[in-house]
């Protein structure tokens, strides 16, 4: 059964605000399995999807047209950005949703296997539901955000999740309890059609159905399923691009319990038992051309607490 997005919104405050903000969440991947190639020509994945608690901003006002402020993507016009395409779409659908001026502020980095663009599109369709005080139909939003992208259907839910098909079939699975993290963004950017092209020559599907079956029947056992995580574009990410690798490297060097890319890359993040060691982590790693950010998984209910400031 997939992940519902009704509960959260019914469960939203019931005054329309002048002035909303939205959180939008980043994701890692904890499990990354790569299996055949689909009719579609896009390859079936299975994942397990993981909310952290670092962010993009949006700022929301309710308008009778739709305008939209990009702080930090300077070179990306308004009407390409996954905000101004998810706000449309919902517009289009229902037609009680008028518009808004919306500023997205950028925190997180474009390209980094965090889901930063789908998570700006999800918060989107929620926010502006929430902005004009529209109790949307579940289904409507599943439609819309599989439209806009392969993780959009995701940042719908939040927490810890199983994402099948193209990544954007969602399913609950057991949670990950609260945990620290150190994410590491190494300056660069990995095309995502690269690494499939790389990773293509080298699939081994039967391997990884087993792997991604086996880490999710370790989510049972709580923190101690960290032993089990991989993904299978380090086969070919980490050989290609030595400062993916040195930053995996460097995170075990310090302490994680385990090191891995997050989707296609190039963040990569590791967990760590205590907080204290994940800053002091984050603390040592630091250069110019990296950026490195601790931060600590959410839960799904957390996800939608913290969602709206």
């Amino acid at each position: 059964m997939e992940l519902q997005v009704s509960q959260p919104l019914r469960a939203m405050g019931q005054e329309s605000p002048d002035r909303l903000l939205v959180r939008s969440f980043a994701k890692v991947n904890l499990a990354l399995a790569v299996l055949e190639r689909r009719q579609d020509g896009f390859h079936e994945i299975r994942t397990v999807f993981q909310s952290i608690d670092i962010h993009d901003t949006l700022e929301m006002h309710r308008s009778s047209t739709l305008e939209l402020v990009c702080e930090g993507l300077p070179d990306v016009p308004p009407e390409q950005n996954l905000v101004w395409r998810a706000a449309n779409a919902l517009m289009g659908e229902i037609p009680s949703i008028q518009g808004a001026r919306i500023t997205l502020r950028k925190f997180l980095p474009r390209g980094s296997g965090l889901g930063g663009g789908s998570s700006n599109a999800a918060a989107t369709l929620l926010g502006l539901c929430r902005l004009w005080e529209v109790e949307a139909d579940p289904a409507l939003l599943q439609r819309l955000a599989c439209d806009l992208g392969s993780d959009v259907p995701f940042f719908l839910c939040g927490g810890t999740a199983l994402g099948a098909g193209r990544g954007d079939e969602v399913y609950p699975v057991p949670e990950l309890p609260e945990a620290h993290l150190v994410v590491v963004y190494p300056g660069l950017r990995v095309p995502t059609s690269e690494a499939y092209a790389l990773l293509t020559r080298r699939l081994t599907p039967d391997e990884s159905h087993r792997k991604i079956y086996s880490f999710c029947s370790l989510l049972q056992a709580g923190l101690d399923c960290l032993s089990g995580t991989f993904n299978d574009f380090e086969r070919v990410i980490l050989d290609r691009y030595d400062s993916i690798r040195e930053a995996r490297d460097l995170l075990l060097e310090h302490g994680a319990v385990a090191s891995l890319l997050s989707g296609s890359g190039s963040s990569v993040f590791g967990f760590f038992l205590e907080e204290e060691s994940a800053l002091a982590a984050s603390i040592a790693m630091r250069r110019e051309e990296w950026r490195v950010f601790p931060a600590k998984t959410l839960s799904r209910l957390g996800f939608f607490k913290r969602m709206f400031a």
